[in-house]
């Protein structure tokens, strides 16, 4: 019987990015031909795409246009040219998009106090696009709902109202729906279908990230401020943020979404929180700034045993239930006892779907249908937080689901991609004893990497 043992492994240093790959004009072409299957499979004449700032995600996926101070909406009749409405500041932007768009000056998504003199009103906008009384239109914003939640959760929807509304107005409130699952349901959404050029993509981008987490793991010190922390990440611009930076130490650790502060300085025994995510990757770990046990604080002298080999026992099982043709249920259900003991902490999905945005959906669910196929991305995000005197702990990275056929397109379109992913499996199985399925494609240098000791990164939970 192999039982758990800390383990000494090298850090390897990564700065490739060497397969970042742009989605193409026909790519992009590609994307709006599924999503026109999808709106004539469902008898739409329409589809109104909106986007802002954060909610970016589905606009961008099928243009390359991703708003920035502003909001934005994509207008998809079901032949001819899409219509992309853009504020001022858009409207200098515009040419980042790669999809043939006609673009469409809208000043009121403009900000406050900027001019707005040269736009027609929003019902005109629209009208000319086609829209009319009886349209069917599908709105897509960054949520849908289901019947728990509402009563005609179709009818409800997250686009602002101001939109909405106008939408309503001129189609008939009965032919407006919610139809944001066409990109975003967690078995069949469009985004949950990586090709070889997004996987190349997202593993560049989590090489960034990780080369960056090596920094900062081997730089962690008695004394450094959270903001000389995360200054380690040397991020600089590329990828796009997917979600904040965050550094804490001690209480600023226990806010889980805090930025770096420089007034917050680490202490021996204390937590530590951090995660750096970018679109398509994230890294993350939380535990206890400590080199070796001695560091441990009194009261959790005992956490290995009670928190760190039982959440590695957990996350172990979970890597191994990950294949193609398995619902999420069955996933689930293998790390059930764990993330239901409510000493453990656990509040959220045990994993969920990433795309550019960090969180796309979750199959992780207990009674879930959801099954998992090829191309999909996924995060193992299962966040212990039971609190004083174990704080918790915490080890995120991703990877992608490969059939045979996506697997074999990889090694021929990018063969330095394809022998990192082989690398990463190998050392998952032969020095982790984690032994995961060939479908899966690690992400990370460190995947599932668990430090016990967070100052001391090389000495890691294995299997032996």
């Amino acid at each position: 019987m192999k039982k758990i043992r800390i383990v000494e492994i090298e850090l390897p240093e990564d700065k490739t990015i060497d397969n970042y790959v742009e989605i193409t004009s026909l790519q992009y072409q590609d994307r709006l031909n599924l999503v026109r299957n999808a709106m004539e499979e469902r008898k739409l004449d329409f589809l109104v795409i909106y986007g802002d700032r954060e909610h970016f995600a589905n606009l961008h996926y099928l243009t390359g246009y991703d708003p920035r101070f502003e909001e934005s909406i994509l207008v998809v009749p079901k032949r001819g040219t899409p219509y992309l409405l853009v504020g001022n500041e858009g409207l200098g932007y515009k040419d980042i998009a790669k999809l043939p768009v006609e673009i469409v000056l809208f000043q009121t998504f403009s900000l406050m106090g900027q001019p707005r003199d040269k736009s027609d009103s929003l019902e005109s906008v629209l009208k000319d696009t086609g829209i009319e009384k009886g349209s069917k239109i599908g709105l897509v914003g960054t949520k849908y709902f289901e019947e728990k939640e509402f009563h005609s959760p179709s009818y409800k929807i997250d686009v602002p109202s101001f939109i909405t509304d106008v939408v309503r107005s001129l189609a008939g409130y009965e032919n407006a729906v919610n139809q944001t699952d066409i990109f975003m349901h967690p078995e069949r959404g469009l985004r949950t279908f990586l090709s070889a050029e997004d996987i190349a993509a997202f593993e560049s981008a989590s090489c960034i990230v990780y080369s960056g987490v090596r920094r900062l793991l081997l730089g962690l010190r008695e004394g450094i401020s959270e903001y000389e922390a995360a200054g380690l990440l040397a991020y600089a611009g590329f990828p796009p943020l997917s979600c904040h930076i965050t550094v804490g130490f001690g209480k600023n650790a226990l806010l889980g979404l805090s930025s770096p502060s420089p007034f917050r300085k680490l202490d021996l025994g204390e937590y530590i929180n951090f995660g750096f995510g970018v679109w398509g990757a994230n890294i993350a770990r939380a535990g206890l700034a400590a080199e070796d046990e001695k560091h441990f604080p009194y009261s959790a002298s005992n956490i290995l045993q009670e928190l760190y080999f039982p959440y590695f026992k957990m996350m172990t099982k979970w890597y191994e239930s990950l294949k193609i043709g398995t619902d999420g249920n069955s996933v689930y259900n293998t790390v059930k006892e764990f993330v239901e003991n409510p000493d453990n902490g656990v509040s959220l999905n045990p994993g969920h779907l990433i795309h550019n945005d960090e969180w796309l959906n979750s199959p992780f669910y207990d009674g879930s249908r959801d099954i998992l196929h090829s191309g999909m991305a996924i995060q193992c995000d299962i966040i212990s937080a039971p609190g004083s005197p174990l704080f918790g702990v915490h080890v995120e990275d991703g990877l992608v689901l490969a059939d045979e056929s996506l697997r074999n397109e990889l090694r021929k379109k990018f063969p330095n991609t394809s022998a990192r992913f082989e690398s990463r499996r190998d050392f998952m199985k032969q020095k982790l004893g984690i032994e995961i399925s060939d479908e899966v494609l690690p992400m990370s240098n460190i995947q599932a990497c668990l430090a016990p000791f967070m100052m001391s990164p090389g000495k890691v939970l294995a299997w032996m």
